[in-house]
């Protein structure tokens, strides 16, 4: 079979499951399992594809056309610039979370900082903010032991495992054998912010597929924001910043929980004028 064949075949079949970008993601897959890049199939368009290849790539076909997100498939998504080892054990990093590294870096300084991820699943924002600031120590703490697993290869992917620990617990809770509270100079955390409701009318690749842990957590919609924040206050130390990402609409919620011990609140908006981070500074 030659590339455009398979290619073909496999747009068809995409097309037919309700895939969105049938063709992009089929030059995606198979250039995956070719090990090239998709501008090379524009220029081997006419190439034979091995047999064990082809078997290959139309698995990968298959699974796209049952949902599982490309990422998952791939097994990367990149984040910041870094690729980042995924699977269906973390949720998948989104271009809105680099707002939250944004954000923060607008703060921090690169001297021995003391940083916490909170919620980290693949890494992506504690293995950035230390690869961006070598001098900082991170904790990154989930209460998925496999989302660990994943987050620990990618710190170690990207040469920063020496400088970030991470923990197994809820919250803040696994510091307190650690590191005595307002001893902390910045919390970071994309927190998990769909409710029980929204996650039934969300597309079948991240309702059906990616870990409702990191979607909807132990509570439902916006309900951690609230013991984040005030578990933040206590750990940070003044002038310690707390960045979170929020969800669509939750702009005014969140920002209501900073009433009190906090001196100075930032909002980032995406290049829609959409509010994609809070970030409060400790009294």
């Amino acid at each position: 079979m030659q590339i455009f064949e398979a290619l073909s075949l496999a747009c068809d079949e995409l097309t037919h499951n309700s895939v969105i970008n049938p063709r992009v993601d089929a030059e995606i897959l198979l250039a995956c399992s070719l090990g090239q890049s998709r501008s090379y199939l524009l220029a081997h368009f006419q190439d034979t594809v091995d047999e064990p290849l082809s078997l290959d790539f139309f698995c990968k076909v298959r699974e796209r056309c049952k949902g599982k997100p490309l990422q998952y498939i791939l097994g990367y998504q990149e984040f910041w610039g870094l690729k980042f080892e995924v699977s269906p054990a973390v949720f998948i990093p989104r271009p809105e979370t680099e707002f939250v590294v944004e954000t923060a870096l607008k703060y921090l300084e690169d001297n021995r900082l003391t940083i916490v991820d909170v919620g980290t699943g693949s890494g992506c924002l504690a293995v950035t903010l230390a690869k961006i600031l070598p001098q900082a120590r991170v904790w990154a703490i989930d209460l998925s032991e496999s989302a660990l697993k994943i987050a620990r290869r990618n710190a170690d992917r990207h040469g920063v495992t020496r400088r970030v620990e991470f923990l197994q617990g809820d919250l803040l809770e696994p510091l307190r054998s650690l590191v005595s509270e307002g001893q902390i100079d910045a919390i970071v955390s994309n927190p998990p912010y769909v409710s029980q409701k929204e996650l039934l009318t969300l597309q079948k690749e991240v309702r059906d597929w990616e870990p409702h842990l990191a979607l909807v957590g132990k509570g439902s919609g916006s309900s951690i924001y609230p013991h984040l924040v005030s578990q933040s206050r206590m750990w940070l130390k003044p002038g310690g910043i707390l960045v979170m990402e929020i969800g669509y609409r939750m702009q005014e919620e969140v920002c209501a929980l900073f009433h009190q011990g906090w001196k100075q609140l930032k909002i980032s908006e995406d290049l829609s004028g959409i509010p994609r981070a809070v970030a409060g500074l400790k009294v």
